[in-house]
């Protein structure tokens, strides 16, 4: 049995009218995209309405009527249920409609999905989300792209809907395994950041000022650039997928492991007060 077809994209659904899924809805109709969505909340089911979205009754019903399904959940469990669960797209989905798995979860999840989907004549990629809320709610999100080329491809137009980046990582799975190397780093730089900063104040030098001057130095990075911008709303997250999917791979991560009290001790506040 062959590979089944790839729908022509012209009909996006998105389930998870949330914080990071309502954004890149409401992008998309701006857009001109027809979108189906659907949220278990009835406040996000309005706020879906009301930026123009068809709201379905169910996640199969927005399965039944898209091309793409942008599944924006929280976790590995949401995910499953909404793909193999009593409602779930696998059992309304069209033979060759493609499923974007966007939330950060198991790379392993990615693929099992993708292998059970594939016996319906689905298509499963995983979308790491890169950006966080800012990036979304500037319609600015990159996107880490784990599955087949061709299937990613065929996403590319409705994507730039909603992201400036669209980085095609490897087979299914692999833009989760991107987006934690990438969420590593950055809760990694904001601590270090905020250790030297604070250092710095302490011995009479304004942070603002040596802020100007890390940014050109050997010391540079991004959050550095962006201080005080960060809503630090997911590092236990995604410290402890990493430090899960560490402990698979036999892999010691010894920073990692004394950061993740360490991050999970600054507040927004904190970083501010160093602007």
């Amino acid at each position: 049995m062959g590979e089944a077809e790839i729908r022509t994209v012209e009909t996006i659904g998105l389930i998870g009218w949330g914080r990071m899924g309502g954004m890149m809805g409401t992008f998309a109709v701006r857009a001109g995209w027809p979108v189906v969505a659907y949220d278990a909340s009835e406040e996000a089911r309005a706020a879906a309405a009301q930026a123009g979205a068809t709201v379905a009754g169910g996640v199969a019903e927005v399965a039944a009527s898209s091309d793409l399904v942008l599944l924006v959940v929280v976790d590995d469990t949401q995910v499953k249920e909404a793909i193999t669960g009593p409602d779930g797209i696998l059992g309304k989905a069209r033979p060759g409609t493609i499923v974007a798995i966007c939330p950060s979860v198991r790379p392993d999840t990615c693929t099992e999905m993708a292998r059970v989907a594939a016996g319906h004549g689905v298509h499963v990629i995983d979308v790491a989300l890169v950006g966080g809320e800012r990036g979304a709610e500037a319609g600015a999100l990159k996107l880490m792209c784990g599955g087949p080329s061709h299937v990613v491809d065929a996403c590319l137009k409705a994507f730039a809907a909603f992201a400036i980046n669209v980085c095609h990582v490897g087979d299914v799975g692999a833009g989760q395994v991107a987006k934690t190397a990438n969420n590593l780093l950055l809760w990694s730089c904001i601590r270090a950041n905020y250790e030297a900063l604070t250092l710095a104040r302490k011995l009479g030098v304004d942070p603002g000022k040596l802020r100007a001057f890390l940014s050109i130095g050997s010391g540079a990075n991004r959050p550095l650039e962006e201080w005080g911008a960060q809503r630090l709303r997911w590092p236990k997250k995604d410290l402890e997928v990493a430090l899960a999917l560490a402990e698979d791979a036999g892999v010691h991560l010894p920073m990692i492991e004394a950061l993740q009290p360490l991050i999970g001790e600054l507040t927004v506040e904190d970083l501010a007060d160093l602007r």
